[in-house]
């Protein structure tokens, strides 16, 4: 389990399929309306607390997002939303999000794929979830981005062209094109 602090009202904590198992949950169970998800959610919290020395102010909205790993096991990052946030856009003190949508990049040349990942990973992101295929000579970056599609989308358009977003475009991808990787796909491009 590794958990980290995104911002003053951001964590993220990462889990295995092992620290999954040790919960006993999986992704496809999880659904805020179950005590065995809640019960998971506050125990993350209190080890966050535990591990980052303070809380994360549970007393606004929250909203909770849950994204899938490749390899198994889940990234669940916790926000306190703040302002016009807290009193329009989410009904209800939680909101659990489960998100697994993925955006498709094609890149007309490996050198400026590794030039993307490279810089991605030297602004101290991290996407672990993420899958590359190539076809005649062009390559796809198909990316969850979690939390923050707006920042992937605009920080991957620099350097490659956004060709769709949501899973059907990943699922074409990953029919017709020849698999590369398909975990850790930026990490490894990046080294």
């Amino acid at each position: 389990m590794k958990i980290e602090a995104l911002s003053d009202n951001r964590i993220s904590v990462e889990l295995t399929q092992q620290d999954m198992t040790e919960l006993d949950i999986t992704y496809e169970e999880m659904d805020y309306s179950n005590i065995e998800t809640r019960r998971v959610i506050w125990t993350l919290l209190d080890r966050a607390r535990e591990t980052l020395g303070r809380d994360i102010d549970p007393c606004g909205r929250m909203l909770i997002e849950a994204v899938p790993k490749p390899e198994g096991g889940c990234t669940i990052n916790f926000t306190v939303l703040s302002g016009e946030l807290r009193s329009t856009s989410y009904p209800g003190k939680l909101h659990f999000k489960k998100d697994s949508a993925y955006i498709t990049f094609e890149f007309d040349s490996i050198d400026s794929l590794m030039s993307c990942a490279k810089s991605f990973t030297l602004s101290g992101r991290h996407m672990s979830n993420s899958e590359l295929y190539s076809c005649e000579g062009l390559y796809r970056l198909l990316i969850c981005p979690g939390a923050e599609p707006k920042t992937v989308k605009n920080f991957f358009s620099e350097y490659g062209s956004m060709c769709g977003e949501g899973n059907l475009q990943a699922e074409f991808t990953r029919e017709h094109w020849e698999l590369i990787t398909e975990i850790n796909a930026i990490e490894k491009l990046s080294h």
